[in-house]
């Protein structure tokens, strides 16, 4: 770490894998040492720096004594522990601590080596700060979060350990450390960056890779309980014709369950048969039909969001930053702009995702498109024809989808766009970049209600044609589905099943 920064696959067993065993190695000693020394030595000569003797934001032109220094860190830390809200979720309070590390160990940030290894230790050991999710502007950086991080280095505040919530203090005390005391500029260095919204923008980029992923092969099981037609997902339509990464990925994969499955399209009929209409209709429905076109763009903007937050999770976010030289300068780093921006995209995405499944769940189920399925998916031939208008199968679900997926649409609207001046107008143009994440969130969450909501009705269909899977991928839907919610002949309730499922 430091030189080389970690890799993705590493960072996701950490994050997400407990127990995961992984030891960090610090690189890059001389410039820590270097820009350490740079701190120290401009102390002694009485120099002006930024947050070290002078004041913070709009109060920077107010002088700060030498010896008073780390005094300022500890009320730096001390004034921001006013968040508020639901905790950030564990597994994103872990990759905080984590980028944080990682940003800090470049050796840009004046930081001495021993914070760097109590840092390391908190992640090897997954101890890890219990961090309220509101207060962030993300401009400069996430401070009232990340204060959360320095008020446990310090020994204080609630943190998760080895399962439990606790004490920082008793978790000190059970390792025989001491807190750690914070040194010039190290109360800074460790609240002035990025690593709280990319924490969580990493956190959200899984959920929404497997949203991603749950859509194609959805999409594919919907197309079979439709009768549908392959050719719309042929090379020649989404690699010939035209040649989007995503799009061409998402075709190919659905194409691909449906080869696993043998599945055909039914013949349509000639023009020479003597009804002038065929059964049913040429073409499938956009929903279904144009899949590819819907999901290839949101793949290829995930491709794009995943690789800023990777840069912004190993990138230096602190202000301000020393080179190999002992230079300083002081800049915007802490500027959340493409976190904001990512997560709104993405917001955007979901939003189309999920309209995309509310379409094929619609075309499901009414009985004028759904070619020979019956009305609301009730299974009709599991109930006898004199009790058939008495049970209305997934009319109901039909309904909460539609307004779910209203309110998907609502949240959509992006963030960052609201930003406010602040701090006496220091921090006039900020980047929300949390609040936008944590909106994305609160989104992501409704999504995965309609993906379950969906999947019931498309393995509905799936039994009502009486397919027996073959595709790895739908037996595992098919299957997770069916461990919760049994197909449905009379109404019953679905609710609890439906959680379950999500």
């Amino acid at each position: 770490m430091g030189k080389a920064p970690l890799d993705f696959s590493t960072v996701h067993k950490i994050v997400f894998q407990k127990n995961h065993g992984i030891k960090i190695e610090l690189t890059s000693f001389e410039r820590i040492q270097k820009s350490f020394e740079k701190v120290s030595q401009a102390l002694s000569r009485k120099e002006a720096i930024y947050g070290v003797t002078t004041g913070f934001g709009d109060s920077s032109r107010r002088l700060i004594p030498a010896e008073k220094s780390k005094t300022l860190q500890k009320n730096l830390v001390s004034y921001l522990l006013c968040g508020v809200g639901t905790p950030l979720p564990e597994e994103a309070c872990r990759a905080l601590v984590l980028f944080r590390l990682n940003s800090l160990a470049r050796g840009y940030s004046g930081v001495s080596l021993e914070l760097l290894e109590r840092l390391k230790w908190m992640v090897e050991e997954e101890v890890t700060p219990i961090v309220p999710s509101q207060g962030s502007l993300g401009a400069s950086g996430d401070l009232v979060p990340l204060a959360y991080l320095a008020q446990a280095l310090c020994g204080q505040g609630k943190v998760w350990w080895k399962g439990n919530v606790t004490d920082m203090e008793n978790v000190y005390e059970s390792c025989d450390l001491k807190p750690y005391e914070l040194k010039p500029k190290e109360g800074l260095a460790l609240v002035n960056g990025t690593s709280a919204m990319a924490a969580m923008a990493f956190y959200n980029l899984k959920l929404i890779r497997f949203l991603c992923e749950s859509a194609l092969h959805v999409t594919s099981m919907c197309c079979m309980g439709l009768h549908g037609r392959t050719d719309s997902f042929s090379p020649l339509v989404n690699s010939v014709a035209k040649n989007f990464q995503g799009q061409s990925l998402a075709a190919k994969k659905i194409l691909q369950n449906l080869i696993e499955e043998d599945y055909k399209s039914p013949s349509i009929g000639s023009t020479d048969q003597a009804s002038k209409e065929f059964d049913s209709s040429i073409q499938d429905k956009y929903s279904v039909r144009c899949a590819p076109q819907i999901l290839g763009p949101i793949f290829d903007t995930l491709e794009t969001v995943e690789k800023w937050v990777e840069q912004e999770a190993f990138g230096v976010s602190d202000n301000p930053i020393i080179d190999d030289n002992g230079d300083l300068a002081m800049g915007g780093n802490f500027y959340g702009g493409y976190m904001s921006h990512g997560m709104d995209y993405l917001k955007i995405s979901m939003a189309h995702l999920a309209d995309m499944m509310d379409r094929q769940l619609m075309y499901l189920i009414d009985e004028k498109s759904g070619r020979g399925l019956p009305p609301n998916l009730s299974f009709w031939d599991q109930i006898p024809e004199e009790e058939r208008f008495l049970h209305h199968g997934l009319k109901g679900l039909n309904q909460a989808m539609s307004a779910i997926t209203s309110e998907v649409m609502a949240k959509a609207h992006p963030g960052g766009i609201h930003s406010r001046s602040s701090e006496a107008h220091n921090q006039d143009k900020v980047s929300l970049g949390l609040s936008a994440s944590l909106q994305c969130q609160s989104l992501l969450d409704d999504v995965f209600s309609l993906l379950a909501i969906h999947l019931v009705g498309v393995c509905q269909a799936i039994d009502i044609r009486g397919f027996q899977l073959k595709s790895p991928n739908h037996t595992f839907y098919y299957n997770l589905v069916r461990k919760f919610a049994p197909t449905v002949t009379k109404d019953q309730p679905l609710d609890q099943a439906i959680q379950s499922i999500k």
